[in-house]
């Protein structure tokens, strides 16, 4: 294409490829010079001019930068952050995750910032605690490490600073995950939601409050409006809405919901939430009842042949793209197989000439054998993914 200026039209923000650049640069050069002078690539006059061309770019891509983070469909980093304080969000810090644990030993035993290890390493801190006459004391732990943490119950059991008299732990019950740094695309389609909550529904009002509670990650909102049991396949009594939350805290979830759902609606779920009543009221709110998702553990095998330009690096890389996709699928969400492809072959430096071919791609949950077959994932229920839980097979 010929060298066009940077413009801006009512279709936005336009500039000049790279290319384009260089060769009218090329171009200029002849018609100062002559047609006799030698710009091969090999050329110190033509390098001259590609680093010329290098520079014009850069200054233009920042340019298209800062253009862009002006609207929040394409603003990055900090001037996201700027763009959705119009909405009164704040990117949300990371947090991390907290779980009851059960210590056992010696009643009158004191133990002074204790801590214990799950079963991928993870170290989680206690409150000071003695233990009682009972012989065992449930005590508050909190992962030193921030982030989406996850320890299902009975996963923390060791004891990581050893002391006399405290003689066990377990946790009876899955970890409060903590959240990560809040992304881009998250932040941006929290965003999204958070305008639906002066919205015309009252669902989305009440999906977009959700949305905004900290430390929530993922949420769904399915809606019952029927007068039988039951809608689309989700069991879901009549007139009733049902939320599946991921992260956040009860007290916090119930409340939210008890503001923003209609009047006269039921809520479901197997999580009870008593709400306080006003002072003014003559009888106390019916309790907000919501689910938990449970987790579906994933494991995913992958076998692939190498191409030019392959390197072991691309298999960490690949792991750790498709454990990201799987922790990112919404509540509810059905796992295709085909999907996997994407994450999978994003590592590779050019998608054009791919660096590796992938021969076969298998998926399959804990209580299964691997296959091809997509993975059905209940209402309540969300994929989970982990590095060590996907196999790299480089033949």
């Amino acid at each position: 294409m010929p060298y066009t200026k940077p413009a801006i039209d009512e279709s936005g923000l336009h500039i000049p490829l790279y290319t384009d650049i260089r060769d009218d640069l090329l171009l200029q050069a002849r018609q100062i010079f002559g047609d006799d002078i030698y710009l091969d690539t090999d050329s110190q006059d033509y390098q001259l001019i590609v680093q010329f061309s290098d520079k014009l770019d850069d200054g233009y891509k920042l340019g298209q930068m800062v253009y862009n983070n002006r609207g929040s469909g394409t603003a990055i980093g900090v001037g996201l952050d700027g763009v959705v304080k119009i909405n009164g969000l704040r990117r949300k810090e990371a947090g991390r995750s907290q779980c009851y644990v059960v210590c056992a030993g010696v009643p009158g035993t004191w133990v002074f910032r204790g801590a214990v290890r799950d079963k991928a390493g993870h170290t989680w801190g206690l409150e000071n605690f003695t233990i009682p006459e009972s012989g065992s004391i449930t005590v508050l732990a909190t992962c030193q490490a921030p982030g989406a943490i996850y320890a299902d119950a009975g996963t923390i059991t060791k004891i990581a600073t050893q002391t006399n008299g405290w003689t066990g732990v377990n946790n009876l019950v899955n970890a409060m995950v903590g959240q990560p740094v809040e992304t881009d695309s998250s932040l941006k389609a929290r965003q999204t939601i958070s305008t639906a909550k002066p919205s015309k529904t009252v669902l989305l009002g009440t999906m977009g409050g959700i949305a905004e509670i900290p430390d929530v990650l993922r949420s769904r909102v399915y809606e019952n409006d029927t007068k039988v049991f039951g809608y689309y396949g989700v069991p879901i009594p009549e007139n009733s809405i049902c939320a599946v939350v991921e992260g956040g805290s009860d007290q916090a979830i119930g409340e939210e919901i008890h503001l923003r759902k209609g009047p006269g609606c039921g809520t479901y779920g197997d999580v009870t939430v008593n709400i306080e009543s006003p002072s003014t009221a003559l009888a106390p709110p019916p309790p907000v009842k919501f689910y938990r998702p449970t987790y579906v553990d994933v494991t995913v095998q992958i076998t692939i042949t190498r191409r030019q330009g392959f390197v072991m690096q691309f298999v960490n890389a690949m792991k750790q793209n498709i454990a990201d996709y799987l922790n990112a699928l919404e509540i509810g969400t059905d796992l295709t197989t085909s999907a996997l492809y994407v994450p999978a072959q994003s590592v590779t430096p050019d998608i054009h000439n791919p660096a590796f071919s992938i021969i076969e791609l298998l998926i399959g949950d804990d209580a299964g054998s691997l296959s091809r077959d997509d993975m059905t994932v209940a209402f309540n229920e969300v994929t989970r993914g982990a590095v060590e839980n996907v196999d790299i097979i480089v033949q």
